[in-house]
Order: structure tokens, then sequence, then C-alpha cells
């Protein structure tokens, strides 16, 4: 293993407020909600799916909405497992979803 160890805050103790407590709050509540819609529209969409199968519409947002959903579920086992900091919060939100967005118009174009 390496040689690096990896620095933990201190626990915090009963009564005691966490100073970053707010950093980067609104850019990870957006997301939460924007994960949380977008799975209620994967059940739509795949219920209109299943009663319009050849819809080019509903198909194309369909698959937007499922790589904006796998964008932030990524971001969500990144920051879970450590694999990124903290730090780059906003910017692993922004890049995910513009990498998901490539790889929608990049998959839509070899289909159709």
């Amino acid at each position: 293993m390496g040689d690096k160890a990896i620095e933990y805050r201190k626990p915090l103790q009963r009564g005691e407020l966490d100073p970053h407590r707010t950093e980067n709050t609104r850019a990870g509540m957006w997301a939460w909600i924007g994960q949380r819609a977008s799975a209620l529209a994967l059940v739509v969409l795949v219920a209109l799916h299943l009663a319009l199968t050849y819809n080019r519409l509903i198909q194309f947002l369909l698959l937007v909405v499922i790589a904006f959903h796998a964008a932030l579920g990524l971001r969500v086992i990144l920051l879970d497992f450590n694999l990124v900091s903290v730090k780059y919060h906003r910017a692993l939100i922004w890049g995910l979803v513009a990498l998901g967005l490539v790889v929608t118009v990049i998959i839509w174009y070899k289909i159709y």
C-alpha cells in the first residue's frame, strides 16, 4: 500500500457545529433533487416507451434522462467511496453531466 495516509477531520463532539457544513451545499442539494426528479421521469418515460415503442421523441428523452441520472449516480459513488475529493464537488457535477450529454449525442447519432 502507499506511504501516504488519508487525513480525516476529527469527529464532531455532541453539540459541536461543523464549520464546513455549508460548503457546496447548494450544488449537492440540486444534484440530489435532480437525481430524484430524473428517477420519477424515468418511470414515466419507460411507461410511455412501452406504450409508444417507436416514438423518437420519447426514445430521445429516455436516453437523455438515463444519462443524466447515471451521471449523478456516478457522482454519488465517487464521493461516497472517497475516490474524488469533496473540494471538486461542483466540477464533478458539471463534468459528469456534460460527459453524459456527450455520450447521449454520440449514441443518438450512432442509432439514427
